[in-house]
């Protein structure tokens, strides 16, 4: 009885080492391929922003706060860009024979860090010029960094004729950065719903 019970256990031992072999991927889970292929799959997504055409993310962007003043992560991490409560330039026309300057306002809100730079993007009206002004500590006419106004001279930039183009130049966006870099990026069309003013005219 003991033999007939010994010849029965080695019989299905010799059947279940023959069912391995010929069925190896079955038996574990799956092929060598299978397994190359998981462990080597890598897949890279970038992500792009509409600033991206107007500041760069290297470290000579003015909006990119020094790396001391950024916040490290936390309960209470700053993760909330700042808010336009306000924005205004002038004069809405500009004469091709003046110093072709325009005077902008910008109220900025940060509730935590506070801004750390903001700036207004302007294009000519043949899109083959830009003129930029900055609002940071240096000129904010009151208020704080987490509630201030802030003022700007934007110079426009002349052509090889040495005159500056007449026409629309219109708002690209206001880019506004705060301490820990959360960054609000609003177009023209962001302005012009609040019924802000996105453009000026050059005679």
């Amino acid at each position: 009885m003991r033999s007939q019970l010994s010849f029965a256990a080695i019989l299905i031992e010799l059947i279940l080492f023959a069912w391995i072999l010929c069925c190896p991927a079955f038996a574990y889970g799956s092929s060598s391929e299978d397994l190359i292929g998981a462990f080597s799959m890598q897949k890279t997504i970038k992500l792009a922003g509409s600033s991206e055409c107007f500041s760069s993310s290297d470290a000579t962007d003015p909006l990119i706060p020094p790396q001391s003043q950024m916040a490290g992560a936390g309960a209470l991490a700053d993760d909330q860009p700042p808010s336009l409560a306000g924005f205004d330039f002038g004069p809405a026309t500009i004469s091709s024979g003046s110093d072709q300057t325009v005077n902008l306002t910008a109220h900025v809100i940060d509730d935590q860090s506070g801004l750390w730079a903001s700036a207004a993007y302007f294009a000519a009206p043949s899109r083959s010029r830009t003129a930029v002004a900055f609002f940071n500590s240096g000129n904010r006419a009151s208020g704080s960094s987490k509630d201030g106004i802030y003022t700007a001279r934007m110079h426009l930039p002349k052509d090889e004729n040495n005159s500056v183009e007449t026409g629309y130049w219109q708002l690209l966006n206001v880019t506004m950065a705060d301490g820990d870099n959360n960054r609000r990026v609003l177009s023209a069309n962001d302005l012009a719903r609040q019924g802000l003013p996105v453009r000026f005219l050059v005679t």
